[in-house]
């Protein structure tokens, strides 16, 4: 006859099990929706690099030439990103970023500070496009201005509506 401990422990490895089959199962669901969606991020990635040249081709002729240069690498920077996305699977975009992260640690919290700024940007500006904004608004909330008349009180403290001309 099994003993509680070893019945115990036989549970505890299959529950072990289970949980790891759990998480397998997560994980490679995960890859899947990121490997199917990746062609719209690479899509938009490249519409991205074609708007950043096109404003580098549109500075004026004055511009520094630096400033030139500054448009023609970062569309060159996000071009090379959109291929990189379209070219490799999920698992080693993720190789890729860990062995970044792990050989410059400072640059990858740098660019993961400036990646939530701008994501937060843009969902701030699609949610205020969603949202009619009226005067007094802010976000969700709407602050109205008190646009009744003053209120005045009588003699034995009933506050009533002034009539025209009358001032509290």
């Amino acid at each position: 006859m099994e003993s509680q401990s070893d019945t115990a422990q036989g549970v505890g490895k299959e529950l072990l099990a289970d949980a790891k089959d759990v998480g397998t199962t997560a994980v490679n669901r995960l890859h899947s929706e990121v490997d199917a969606r990746k062609g719209d991020a690479a899509s938009q990635a490249k519409s991205v690099s074609t708007a950043i040249e096109q404003a580098g081709d549109g500075l004026d002729a004055n511009a520094p030439t630096w400033l030139k240069s500054a448009f023609e690498q970062g569309a060159r920077q996000v071009q090379k990103f959109a291929d990189t996305l379209e070219q490799k699977d999920s698992r080693q975009l993720v190789s890729a970023a860990s062995d970044f992260a792990r050989g410059s640690p400072g640059t990858f919290l740098a660019a993961c500070a400036a990646a939530g700024f701008a994501a937060a940007r843009i969902f701030k500006a699609g949610s205020s496009e969603n949202t009619p904004q009226q005067p007094g608004s802010i976000g969700n909330e709407t602050h109205t201005q008190n646009q009744s008349a003053p209120v005045s009180s009588t003699p034995n403290n009933r506050l009533t509506d002034p009539t025209p001309g009358q001032f509290a």
